[in-house]
């Protein structure tokens, strides 16, 4: 039985579904998680990620859905090329899974 797997965390709800509709568009049907949460206002509700992100079901489709979200806005990397482990800069070692440092908040794009 295939399961949902996130192709891509969106910087807003509308590039989301900007990317889901890009997907229709080649038949491979997609699902906008978090577009209906709001962070509180200066608050980082324990550093979870609240961003909107993109969703597929169909294994087949999957790479495709994949490169498109790259093509699109560079996506989380496509599993072959993922780490299985990153490092932080304060030198906590984090599953490929996490976006953020559980320690000290940083994500890995973030400059120190």
């Amino acid at each position: 039985m295939s399961t949902l797997k996130r192709i891509f965390l969106a910087a807003n709800a509308v590039e989301a579904h900007m990317l889901k509709d890009l997907l229709a568009q080649e038949a491979i049907e997609a699902v906008v998680r978090g577009d209906d949460f709001v962070p509180l206002q200066g608050g980082s509700l324990f550093r979870m990620e609240t961003r909107p992100s993109v969703w597929v079901l169909d294994d087949e489709r999957l790479v495709r859905a994949r490169e498109l979200a790259a093509e699109f806005g560079g996506g989380p990397l496509p599993a072959a090329r993922r780490p299985a482990t990153w490092r932080c800069r304060c030198g906590e070692t984090m599953e490929a899974q996490f976006t953020a440092c559980w320690n000290c908040g940083r994500v890995p794009s973030e400059e120190p």
